[in-house]
């Protein structure tokens, strides 16, 4: 029997009373878990390429006594389904962006404090530009505003998934955490997530431009920065520097930390998350 690992925090999630549930959206289902129902604000918790509502697995027991806590597994991750043909035509981010609109119409909640990682965190930018009205905050982590890559390097990326699939790349990405249990729970969620559906989602991937959207948001925002995230870090100055011009913005940086920042040190991301939060 594997020896289960687990992050540097005295959280507990066995402790907390945590809902799962599958969301039935008509032309899919989606996966969501929900704890702390009796609490007014909501938090949702969205996930990035490859990955589940299970990378929240420690935010539920530290918010939930006084926020909604709710976690979503994206179209294709997790125990959500994809679209029976799936086209890359429903792998849009506006696509997946609606899919969560959806999902807070059905829990009936009007307004929710956003935080995204990676791709979930691209999908709050989307969320900002066609549904600002919904957002209380937004944090990303993870992510970036602008993003653009060659045609080139995304059939690169497109050719290698097919090729090998993300079982046996899910044994490269954990290279992505910093701890033994990120590391971990990286492999086991890629490993989980279908190859079609990654390779569906790259294009889109490619291109990203929401600066303008930024510049005429007025939602309260926060970036979470792991100062190990060499790749996101690398194309975020742009992202800073319009928050920084718009005003009404937090930057923060946790140390030790990478892309999957609140995996690395749930501890302090949880802390820096609920410290933003209260400033609301």
């Amino acid at each position: 029997m594997p020896h289960t690992i687990h992050p540097p925090t005295t959280l507990d999630p066995t402790t907390t009373v945590v809902e799962k549930h599958i969301a039935d959206l008509g032309k899919i289902y989606l996966e969501y878990t929900i704890s702390g129902k009796k609490n007014e604000q909501a938090i949702l918790f969205v996930h990035g390429l490859g990955a589940n509502q299970s990378q929240f697995e420690y935010q539920h027991p530290f918010f939930n006594e006084t926020y909604c806590v709710i976690a979503v597994s994206l179209r294709g991750h997790g125990n959500s389904s994809p679209p029976k043909k799936m086209r890359i035509s429903d792998f849009r981010l506006k696509r997946l962006c609606k899919d969560i609109i959806t999902l807070l119409q059905e829990l009936h909640i009007e307004k929710i404090h956003y935080v995204g990682n990676s791709m979930g965190g691209n999908i709050g930018y989307e969320m900002l530009k066609s549904y600002p009205e919904k957002l209380l905050s937004l944090t990303t982590f993870g992510t970036t505003a602008y993003l653009k890559k060659s045609p080139f390097v995304v059939g690169l990326i497109k050719l290698v998934y097919q090729v090998v699939g993300t079982k046996t790349l899910s044994h490269l990405s954990n290279a992505a955490g910093i701890t033994p249990y990120s590391k971990q729970k990286i492999k086991d969620m890629i490993a989980a997530t279908q190859t079609l559906t990654v390779m569906n989602l790259i294009p889109h991937l490619r291109k990203i431009n929401y600066l303008k959207t930024i510049k005429k948001s007025r939602t309260r925002a926060m970036i979470i920065r792991g100062n190990m995230d060499d790749e996101i870090n690398n194309v975020l100055e742009s992202t800073i520097t319009c928050f920084l011009l718009r005003g009404n913005f937090e930057l923060k940086e946790l140390k030790n930390a990478g892309h999957f920042a609140n995996l690395d040190d749930p501890e302090n991301f949880n802390h820096t998350l609920l410290s933003f939060l209260k400033t609301v």
